[in-house]
């Protein structure tokens, strides 16, 4: 998608019908390649969806150290803004960081129309006047937030998962709603399977040949006893 303009001085957060009621919102998950052999990289993607008031939104996820690779793991986030031509080009991937042994917090800034405003990163795609489409949901060079979780190589087989939470006030009352990303490691059979499907092949012909071949044996053998 390329790169979004907004003039601060025509811009307000959220412009559509209603989107001044009490928001509501949660995360979106885009994963790719989920099942992984120990050692290999969780990819995956997450946009923040919904619509209306929203105030003092963060996300919490945890993320087992027991897992990943910490230091070869990272998460990219945070609007990226260049101003252009009395306007605002923006877009995502601003700052690269690793997670830590709590996992990741994230405060929802980015963009504060006025002093007197909360910084957010949740407000209307700019051109589109008047549609509940959010800048957060939509990819602009990257997604809001792109997550490279390197898995250990000693890590255990079995299924896993990684929870996030959204946290924020929708102008009524706090809501918190939960993400959970599943993903699986495979076990020594399953990163196998075709050397051991065509063992048990070679296995079986040779037993069919054994088989056949024993009557051919013994009828020649009675030649020379």
């Amino acid at each position: 998608m390329e790169q979004l303009q907004t003039r601060k001085k025509a811009m307000k957060y959220r412009n559509a019908l209603n989107g001044d009621h009490p928001g509501s919102y949660q995360i979106a998950t885009r994963a790719g390649k989920s099942t992984l052999n120990p050692g290999e990289t969780l990819h995956f993607e997450q946009y923040i969806t919904g619509y209306g008031n929203i105030l003092t939104a963060k996300i919490q996820a945890y993320i087992s150290t027991d897992a990943f690779v910490m230091d070869d793991s990272f998460i990219r986030s945070s609007i990226t803004k260049k101003e252009v031509d009395g306007g605002t080009e923006l877009g995502w991937g601003n700052t690269v960081m690793n997670p830590t042994d709590t996992g990741f917090t994230c405060v929802l800034a980015g963009m504060q129309l006025h002093e007197s405003h909360e910084s957010t990163m949740i407000f209307d795609v700019p051109g589109h006047p008047g549609t509940p489409i959010l800048v957060c949901e939509n990819k602009v060079n990257h997604a809001p937030f792109e997550y490279t979780l390197k898995t250990k190589k000693d890590i255990g087989p079995g299924e896993y998962y990684i929870d996030f939470y959204l946290t924020f006030f929708n102008g009524d009352h706090w809501i918190t709603s939960k993400e959970r990303v599943p993903f699986k490691v495979r076990n020594f059979f399953e990163r196998h399977a075709k050397a051991i499907s065509a063992l048990a092949v070679i296995a079986s012909a040779s037993g069919i040949i054994r088989f056949a071949a024993l009557p051919i044996y013994d009828f020649v053998k009675s030649f020379f006893c």
